[in-house]
């Protein structure tokens, strides 16, 4: 569904920007000249990319002329061909041409220039990281949404039209992605915006508009002091098998944990280590582990299927970005059972749920099997969430930590998961805790108001 990409880096933005354009080509045999009609794809103010159904020769120089269509304004200019790529649409050979203005008159540039600044995604990107928002919204005929410290706030008055998000969010795309999202209607990516920021993108329609929800990411790899993660998760990420869980709601930050096992793991073990993400969000550089980082929908179909599909890849260790599906699920659970670590992620408000919901995406009939299953592999789950510091301008993380002990697996395989709340509370020794005692030992601390305290341990009663 996605693939992760470097942002576009040329010495002026593109912008997504269909233009017929027609061409002057010299025939090679009869040296007449020819008038020929193409649709650009892009443009920018230092050149333009089209699209023909046959190849043109590189280095060569055409006399081009298109109109813009918000100006009406002609321009003429001569392009020299520089790239040329393939681009298979509905099973046929077309040829994108990328090609430089080498002659063009200085007011027709500074025209494509105010016209590419209108559509500059990157300025809008640049905004959602100078502001430290976790999220960045693009809505038809809204304002700009951010989500900063968990709040949504809409910036200003300024609405943003259907074809502004339109070609704002093609800019960010392949012409394969482009291709890809005119057929499904959904897709998923992510982008390298600067060295130390990533966005992982889901473009969809909504109402027929094409729309947006970037969460940022920060490419410096974090540690489990940076993320305030308690001292026991680094000792599940050594465990070498079984399962271990990541869950929380959306938002709570699981793949930034489970990146952070990671890089423990690529620095402490020599280990041949799978991830299977969608999209990927932080790119890993081998250390001891030779790691592997598979992006479902470009690098395989499916989690259930690239899970099978690692069995033959010589893994130590699996990551898995979510477990989404009932198929999933069980191959993940025969992968604990036969000797490899499986770290995954999961969504669910709390350990109790977690557990509960893992078994009931299986057949309700395979409960009593799965739950067996799940007591024999687990090695531990890790319950977060995320929530407001006293001033408000930054976030702390929340956990709940599940032990595989004994007397945990019992609990597991004999389903009386409501007894798990007192064992995770007389569980310290192992590292186990639950949330309310996390949210007291803030609230001591100063680090989170009263208020904050209240409504979350209200929240969590129930």
């Amino acid at each position: 569904m996605g693939e992760i990409r470097s942002f576009d880096r040329r010495k002026s933005q593109r912008i997504y920007y269909t233009i017929p354009i027609t061409c002057e080509i010299t025939d090679s045999q009869t040296k007449t000249a020819l008038i020929k009609s193409f649709v650009a794809r892009d443009i920018s103010s230092d050149g333009i990319y089209f699209e023909s159904e046959e190849p043109l020769k590189l280095l060569s120089e055409l006399k081009c002329k298109f109109t813009i269509p918000e100006t009406s304004l002609l321009i003429t200019t001569t392009i020299k061909l520089l790239r040329m790529e393939v681009v298979e649409i509905e099973n046929k050979k077309i040829f994108g041409i990328g090609a430089f203005f080498s002659d063009i008159a200085e007011t027709d540039r500074e025209t494509i220039k105010k016209l590419v600044d209108r559509y500059d995604v990157a300025k809008i990107l640049k905004l959602a990281i100078s502001k430290k928002a976790s999220d960045l919204h693009l809505i038809a005929n809204q304002p700009i949404a951010l989500r900063i410290n968990g709040q949504l706030e809409f910036l200003g008055a300024d609405i943003l039209s259907p074809d502004q998000i339109y070609k704002m969010i093609f800019s960010l795309m392949s012409k394969q992605q482009v291709k890809k999202f005119e057929q499904n209607k959904e897709m998923d990516l992510g982008i390298q915006f600067d060295e130390e920021h990533r966005f992982r993108i889901n473009v969809h329609q909504q109402k027929g508009f094409v729309e947006a929800a970037l969460r940022l990411v920060n490419s410096k790899m974090p540690t489990f002091k940076d993320l305030n993660v308690p001292d026991v998760v680094q000792t599940l990420a050594r465990q070498k098998d079984g399962l271990v869980l990541v869950t929380g709601p959306t938002g709570s930050g699981k793949s930034t944990t489970i990146a952070a096992m990671v890089d423990q793991i690529n620095h402490e073990r020599k280990a041949v280590l799978i991830t299977l993400e969608r999209p990927i969000e932080y790119v890993h550089i081998n250390d001891k582990c030779v790691i592997k980082q598979r992006e479902v929908g470009t690098d395989t179909a499916s989690f259930s299927v690239a899970i099978k599909s690692s069995l033959r890849q010589d893994p130590n260790i699996i990551v898995v970005g979510e477990l989404d599906d009932a198929e999933t699920v069980k191959t993940a659970l025969i992968a604990a059972e036969a000797g490899y670590l499986v770290i995954a992620s999961f969504h669910a408000p709390d350990t109790i749920q977690a557990i509960d919901r893992l078994a009931n995406i299986l057949p309700l009939e395979n409960r009593k099997q799965t739950l067996s299953q799940l007591s024999h592999c687990l090695r531990g789950i890790v319950t977060q969430m995320l929530i407001p510091r006293c001033d408000k301008n930054e976030r702390i993380l929340v956990t709940e930590i599940l032990i595989a002990t004994d007397a945990v697996k019992r609990i597991i395989r004999r389903d009386e998961l409501f007894q798990l709340t007192n064992t995770m509370q007389t569980g310290a020794a192992f590292g186990m805790k639950v949330f309310s005692d996390s949210l007291k030992m803030y609230f001591e601390q100063g680090i989170i108001s009263g208020e904050t305290y209240d409504w979350y341990s209200h929240e969590l009663s129930k």
